[in-house]
């Protein structure tokens, strides 16, 4: 209960910082402003930006230290899944129970949102953070969103039409741990931290990432409808779990957040 009281906390922290960044109608085309605003505030978990924050306390840091840099994550994820949901890609009507950017404001402006939101990402951590720090978090989030991150497995997603298990580990890979990772990292790099538990907090990030999406497809039901394949992706999900809270451990009792992070999602699996 306690853990869950901390997250909704952050979530708002993270909500009010998200509003604060986003452009106003009457600073750029409103039409653009609406539809970014409507897709930021569509009811996501705040996770990504939520690991952003806790790997910045792990390293010694304040939240708001990376509260920015955390921002323009969740700005990248939101933009990858408006364009995730359009028609030339999943062809999504509704996500987390309302109707898609493109459903509510037509496929243009629901590609201009997303593209607007993309580059409001790294305007933010070039506005923000210091020369150097910014130089290095631009390039982390662009490698971890781009063609060799997230932007490469949306593509493999298209092409593979029939994907085995390692096909689908290989491209959840890329779509969804590599922005974990990312967020694990920016914190660690905001906090001023050394390239040793910079590395430590990539590992927890990507490792977090993975039981993070076999969790959401077994919740989902999609892609475990046989009981053995179940069974088999609880037990994945609760090793890379194990394994990230062990990449924890020379922080100490500064990580304890982030390991009951891990623990609570893997919790959600039943």
């Amino acid at each position: 209960m306690k853990l869950e009281v901390h997250l909704a906390g952050l979530r708002k922290v993270i909500d009010k910082a998200l509003s604060a960044h986003l452009p106003s109608g009457r600073t750029c085309s409103k039409a653009v402003s609406d539809a970014m605003r409507y897709s930021v505030f569509s009811g996501g978990k705040r996770i990504r930006p939520i690991l952003a924050i806790e790997s910045c306390v792990a390293c010694g840091g304040k939240g708001a230290d990376i509260l920015p840099a955390a921002c323009a994550v969740e700005f990248v994820h939101t933009y990858s899944l408006i364009h995730d949901d359009l028609p030339a890609m999943d062809d999504d009507d509704c996500r987390r129970g309302k109707p898609t950017c493109h459903k509510v404001f037509g496929e243009g402006l629901a590609i201009l949102a997303g593209d607007a939101l993309l580059t409001l990402a790294f305007n933010i951590i070039a506005k923000e953070f210091k020369p150097g720090i910014a130089s290095r978090m631009v390039r982390e989030l662009s490698e971890a969103s781009g063609p060799c991150g997230m932007v490469g497995g949306q593509a493999l997603d298209l092409e593979c039409k029939n994907k085995d298990r390692k096909t689908l580990a290989f491209i959840n890979n890329l779509k969804t741990a590599k922005l974990f990772e990312v967020s694990a990292k920016l914190g660690a790099i905001a906090a001023g931290a050394g390239e040793k538990n910079i590395k430590a907090l990539a590992k927890y990030g990507l490792y977090t990432g993975k039981a993070f999406q076999i969790i959401d497809d077994i919740i989902d039901g999609e892609s475990y409808k046989k009981d053995p394949d179940m069974k088999k992706a609880r037990k994945e999900g609760a090793l890379l779990t194990e394994k990230a809270v062990s990449a924890l451990k020379i922080f100490g009792r500064k990580a304890d957040a982030l390991k009951e992070i891990s623990g609570y999602m893997l919790g959600r699996a039943g």
